[in-house]
């Protein structure tokens, strides 16, 4: 059987890099954001109508003028509401068999911390303004410690809000007590979402360092072994072995 035959600039991407995220992690990534956008348009009419109101109306108007017997506001909510529900079920299809793949390779994810003592947390917080405020070299694994952060509040924020969103979903099944708070525990963490992303994107796109992460994370998922090497010389000592 003749040998494949590649180019030199495929060769050198596979052999002259560090394999950073699996297809699987730019796939899962990718559905994120397209829900994750679903799912704030469509909450925000749901959190205030005096400040997002004028959603509902744009969701709600188009329908009004062909069903009969419904105002643009009423009807635009149940939109709303529709689409974000069935925005949590898109996007629960995405992430369990995700999260289930992710587990399996918890060992491989680097998404655990070196070590759990008061002196490691004091360590990542320095190493992290080391680099990003003094510009000092630091032997970064993968992901430091912001990021790491990031990473597992993100996920423990979603099993909160999808735990939330359920009880909301089938509120007759719940005490009103019940209900209330975890419509209270919603709504606080659609906001606290908002403030994470924002701060994620920020540190994705403005901070010059993690531009190559994010070409990665949607194009080839690859990084060249130089910046691993000079941004996270912890992480390369490990791939070369």
């Amino acid at each position: 059987m003749a040998e494949e035959c590649i180019s030199l600039a495929e060769w050198r991407s596979k052999c002259e890099s560090v394999r950073a995220f699996s297809e699987a992690q730019i796939w899962a990534h990718k559905h994120l954001i397209h829900f994750t956008l679903f799912f704030f348009i469509t909450g925000l009419p749901l959190i205030s109508k005096d400040w997002f109101g004028w959603l509902a109306y744009i969701f709600g108007y188009p329908l009004s003028t062909i069903i009969s017997g419904y105002d643009p506001y009423s009807l635009g909510v149940q939109v709303a509401r529709f689409i974000h529900r069935l925005s949590a079920v898109g996007l629960a299809m995405v992430l369990i068999p995700f999260f289930i793949k992710m587990l399996a390779d918890l060992k491989k994810s680097e998404f655990m911390p070196e070590c759990w003592s008061f002196s490691c947390f004091k360590k990542g917080v320095q190493d992290m303004i080391d680099y990003y405020i003094h510009r000092k070299p630091v032997k970064f694994p993968k992901y430091n410690l912001g990021q790491k952060g990031w990473i597992w509040t993100a996920s423990i924020g979603m099993v909160i809000m999808y735990l939330t969103g359920i009880v909301m979903w089938f509120r007759d099944a719940f005490p009103a007590s019940v209900w209330e708070a975890a419509h209270l525990l919603h709504d606080i963490g659609f906001f606290i979402a908002a403030i994470g992303l924002v701060i994620h994107v920020y540190a994705a796109l403005l901070i010059p360092e993690h531009r190559p992460f994010v070409r990665a994370m949607f194009r080839t998922g690859r990084l060249t072994e130089e910046y691993v090497a000079e941004h996270h010389p912890s992480w390369y000592e490990r791939a070369k072995e």
